[in-house]
């Protein structure tokens, strides 16, 4: 591992040259190093059901991302300001919505019709209820 503080031509590299070196920013300092052996990781289960909820989180986003109809509705349905992350908040409001359900029960549940929290609630239910 090598520590680079004032050298102009890596002084702003970031990221992996060909699966061989990351370089890798640490406030005034680039850090360059040999890329990670993941290979012999071991996830709990715990992690994959997290890395899982995170995927389905991502595609419901995405799925709303899609159209420029989706965004503006979304963005007027969560209040969010032009100036925040609208991705960000469909993730988040998806994790609070299906954080109490298990994933088999996630499973089995129709993404084509848009979710709302009930009324009155904070986002954190039970079960979500759909707008038909």
């Amino acid at each position: 591992m090598a520590i680079v503080t004032y050298n102009p031509f890596v002084q702003n590299a970031s990221g992996a040259v060909g699966k061989q070196l990351v370089f890798k920013r640490y406030y005034d300092k680039t850090v360059i190093s040999k890329m990670p052996d993941m290979s012999r990781r071991v996830l709990s289960e715990k992690q994959i059901e997290s890395n899982e909820r995170m995927r389905m989180a991502n595609l419901y986003a995405k799925f709303i991302y899609k159209t420029e109809e989706g965004k503006l509705k979304a963005r007027i349905r969560l209040k969010l300001p032009a100036h925040k992350s609208l991705f960000h908040a469909l993730v988040k409001e998806y994790l609070d919505i299906f954080k109490p359900i298990s994933l088999e029960e996630l499973y089995k549940i129709d993404f084509t019709l848009p979710l709302v929290p009930p009324a009155g609630n904070s986002g954190v239910t039970d079960k979500p209820s759909r707008i038909e």
